[in-house]
């Protein structure tokens, strides 16, 4: 049986200034390589989760209003992960993952602290071994953790993402 086939990520967006923090996913889903949009899944709870900590007005607005919203704001959105082997969208079956240069950004940006979507701290650790910076790991915005399924796991799970954008 062949292997999957090679999938290539998503370009960062980056403001126009200065970057205040880098919110740093995985790898795009299948639905957001589709639609060449961060975060497209309908159940992916990141928009709404910008929304709440009053980063984007409406989470359901146009997509390039969202993105000049999330630039006006100073902050930039990338994954950890530049091309990988995958099939369908889960991080537990990403294969032969070939990281971005999130070492060169925050060379040439930086510093600014990185909010890890989905705490992997191991992850960007094992990919960026010598890499210095200020790591924040937050709960993932996928519809997959439970974190979102419970009134107080999900109030907990805003609340930490509000008080690191709010940029320590």
């Amino acid at each position: 049986m062949p292997p999957d086939p090679l999938l290539n990520g998503l370009p960062p967006i980056l403001p126009d200034g200065p970057i205040r923090a880098l919110i740093l996913g995985s790898f795009p889903s299948v639905q957001s390589l589709e639609k060449q949009q961060y975060y497209a899944h309908p159940q992916n709870w990141f928009w709404r989760v910008l929304q709440h900590c009053n980063v984007v007005e409406d989470a359901t607005a146009p997509y390039e209003d969202r993105i000049a919203q999330v630039q006006a704001n100073q902050l930039a959105i990338w994954d950890l992960y530049h091309q990988v082997r995958r099939e369908g969208s889960g991080d537990d079956k990403i294969q032969d993952a070939v990281p971005n240069e999130v070492g060169n950004l925050l060379d040439s940006r930086g510093p600014f602290p990185i909010l890890l979507n989905g705490r992997r701290l191991r992850e960007f650790r094992r990919a960026f071994p010598n890499l210095k910076a200020d790591l924040i790991p937050l709960p993932s915005t996928s519809p997959r953790p439970l974190h979102w399924n419970t009134e107080a796991s999900r109030s907990a799970a805003l609340s930490e993402w509000c008080e690191a954008l709010r940029f320590r």
